[in-house]
């Protein structure tokens, strides 16, 4: 059995007992090997998450050097999610606006066809076009929109290889031209954007993660669930505690830190175990998986909508949820995205 590490855990069979004792055994420690601290207990996680001088990304490389001067970069740049310092407040208040305007019911138009494509086609294909028309765009201009999402996700993901880039950089050209009608304000468009990338790999397994844990229910407690829309909202919150779909995230020290008997030295990353904080038994069942501080998922509510709509319209179409395999992970180092398929048909 491999060794479970920080890097690994998302994708073990069973990573929570290990988590569990990082947040009681090391809180706050420095792995050699990773060469960056950990921050596993939710008082360490709130701490880190909670202070300013613990950024997004390092104070002299706000755009990673294979991205820079290409599209991607310059979305990279404008996106909430990468930005602190005075930018952030206005452009997580843009990003706030898409939302609270955001047609719900929109997204019942979105739907791939679940009656003949695989599971995947829920978990990944649901998010981006689900995002899209609630963004107000037409259903022909949804389809599709997930292969641009794809793109950006594995550009974005930690450890994206330079090879990434320029098919994301096409892909950010082209979502621009999509959404420039719609949003012609720029930074508007760059949220826009944004949300489609943070909505395709971490909906994607908090759909899969549900659609698991109702597999291996009792039928009736799975069928009482689902018949309930707040029961199934309330089942899906609580797989986002338990079995969330993003397991860690990373700050780094813009200054030095004292941190409880530890010093951060400038420049120097934290790896944020927002799973761990989760398990940790001091934090009374408090959920860190959408983070918390000035960065918090703003989406965190419409990721728990969009997969309980996705749940819904599968069983809607008969799908027999007991039969449902789960077989191991798709490769990642932060998010927790499940192989599923059926074990028969239906």
């Amino acid at each position: 059995m491999e060794q479970l590490t920080p890097l690994n855990a998302p994708t073990a069979e069973d990573p929570y007992p290990y988590y569990s004792r990082l947040a009681v055994e090391q809180p706050f420690v420095f792995d050699g090997q990773l060469n960056c601290w950990i921050a596993a207990s939710a008082d360490t996680v709130d701490a880190v998450l909670g202070n300013a001088a613990f950024r997004v990304r390092p104070i002299d490389d706000a755009v990673p050097s294979q991205m820079r001067g290409s599209a991607l970069g310059e979305l990279f740049a404008h996106m909430v999610r990468m930005t602190d310092g005075p930018a952030h407040a206005p452009r997580r208040h843009e990003v706030e606006q898409l939302i609270e305007a955001a047609n719900v019911g929109a997204m019942v138009t979105a739907l791939p066809d679940l009656g003949t494509e695989p599971l995947d086609a829920l978990m990944f294909t649901f998010p981006s076009r689900a995002i899209a028309a609630l963004l107000g765009l037409a259903p022909p201009t949804v389809n599709g929109i997930e292969t641009y999402a794809r793109a950006l996700a594995r550009a974005i993901a930690p450890g994206a290889s330079p090879e990434t880039v320029a098919p994301a950089s096409r892909a950010v050209e082209a979502l621009s031209a999509v959404f420039a009608a719609r949003f012609p304000n720029e930074q508007q468009r760059y949220g826009a954007i944004g949300l489609l990338f943070q909505a395709y790999d971490g909906t994607a397994g908090l759909i899969g993660n549900v659609l698991y844990h109702l597999a291996i229910a009792q039928p009736e407690i799975t069928r009482r669930i689902i018949q309930d829309a707040p029961t199934l909202a309330g089942f899906v919150a609580e797989v986002v505690r338990l079995d969330p779909p993003v397991h860690n995230t990373r700050r780094f020290a813009a200054i030095e830190i004292p941190f409880d008997d530890a010093l951060v030295r400038e420049n120097e990353s934290v790896l944020v175990l927002l799973a761990a904080a989760n398990y940790d038994p001091a934090a009374a069942a408090r959920t860190f998986t959408f983070g918390a501080g000035i960065h918090a998922c703003i989406a965190a509510r419409l990721a728990i909508t969009i997969a309980s709509v996705a749940v819904k319209a599968l069983v809607d179409t008969g799908a027999d949820l007991a039969t449902i395999e789960r077989n191991g992970f798709y490769p990642a180092l932060n998010v927790r995205v499940p192989r599923l398929s059926y074990a028969r048909l239906r």
